[in-house]
């Protein structure tokens, strides 16, 4: 049994820990943080876990072993090295960090210390993607020619200004740190590390200091096009669709449906079951801190995933394509 502390106690920390306490027989929260006392004792309440007056505490306790960071996006990679660097191993929710630079520095300090650095990414666990993978690694989808992507959401209308989130440091692009990335995740490793990029990032409808629609098109590693919607301001949306040779797939991943138009013409519709992803990536972070299944995601491609970010931001900013 993995033993992790919560470090970072918000919606986020809170779903993680639904996912598995009580429920997991790899890993548990037996601890947990956060600068506000009222949050560590009402996380510790509901969980049934206990509680460290400090970070540093955390990472001196020798009974946990590893830490799940669920902290503003900016301080991914303080406190991510800083575990790493006592002994522990890592889960750090997406981004991985907010500059690639920071992000490979983390990966190279897990290697270092022979620690587990992993990165949640987790609708790469959703039935949308292994059923999208299964037809790819069989080779029923053909060529894939082009990648269209859409993760929307309402959220930052409701921001307030002391938000966390509601600043650019932590919303670069506007709503790509939280929602977007999940897609330039799932594009890439379908259709391979993107090459160029070019961006539109617009605010229209916030009240707050960061963007809200976000618009990217890209060239991939494996001869296809791809493009990116993200939006913070409109109803929640989770598109995945590939064009390819053999087929059209429609898919909605949090919903877990999909819609196939054959070459042929024939249409099939799917629904899939639901899966609990958070469980699920969780679950793998701890059969890789055992050794006994590896991540599926990889740094390289997490660390990637936040140079995509970062070039859709200068694009826009710079109104050119970015080569990466």
């Amino acid at each position: 049994m993995i033993n992790a502390a919560s470090v970072g106690l918000g919606w986020w920390s809170d779903e993680l820990a639904k996912s598995i306490q009580g429920k997991s027989k790899k890993i548990k929260i037996v601890s947990c943080y956060s600068k506000s006392k009222k949050k560590r004792i009402n996380f510790s309440n509901k969980y049934k876990t206990a509680y460290h007056d400090s970070y540093k505490a955390i990472l001196k306790d020798s009974k946990i072993n590893a830490v799940i960071l669920t902290t503003p996006h900016s301080l991914h990679a303080k406190h991510a090295i800083q575990a790493l660097q006592n002994g522990k191993h890592v889960f750090v929710e997406k981004p991985m960090a907010t500059k690639y630079l920071d992000a490979k520095k983390m990966y190279l300090i897990a290697k270092k210390y022979k620690k587990i650095l992993s990165v949640g990414h987790n609708r790469r666990y959703s039935s949308v993607y292994e059923f999208i993978n299964k037809l790819n690694q069989n080779k029923k989808i053909g060529k894939i020619l082009h990648i269209d992507s859409n993760f929307s959401a309402s959220g930052a209308l409701n921001y307030k200004k002391k938000f966390w989130r509601a600043n650019r440091n932590e919303s670069p692009g506007g709503a790509i740190a939280g929602l977007g990335i999940h897609m330039i995740d799932l594009m890439c490793f379908f259709g391979g590390e993107v090459k160029s990029v070019q961006a539109l990032v617009k605010k229209y409808a916030v009240k707050i200091n960061i963007d809200d629609t976000t618009s990217a098109i890209f060239e991939l590693k494996k001869n296809c096009t791809g493009n990116l919607t993200t939006i913070f301001a409109c109803p929640y949306t989770t598109t995945f669709n590939i064009f390819a040779t053999n087929m059209n797939i429609f898919s909605d991943v949090d919903k877990n449906k999909i819609k196939i138009i054959h070459k042929d013409g024939i249409i099939q519709k799917i629904n899939l079951s639901k899966k609990n992803t958070l469980f699920l990536e969780l679950q793998e972070f701890a059969d890789n801190c055992k050794n006994k299944k590896k991540y599926r995601i990889k740094n390289s491609e997490a660390a990637h995933n936040v140079k995509v970010m970062e070039a859709i931001v200068k694009s826009s900013k710079n109104n050119k394509k970015i080569y990466l």
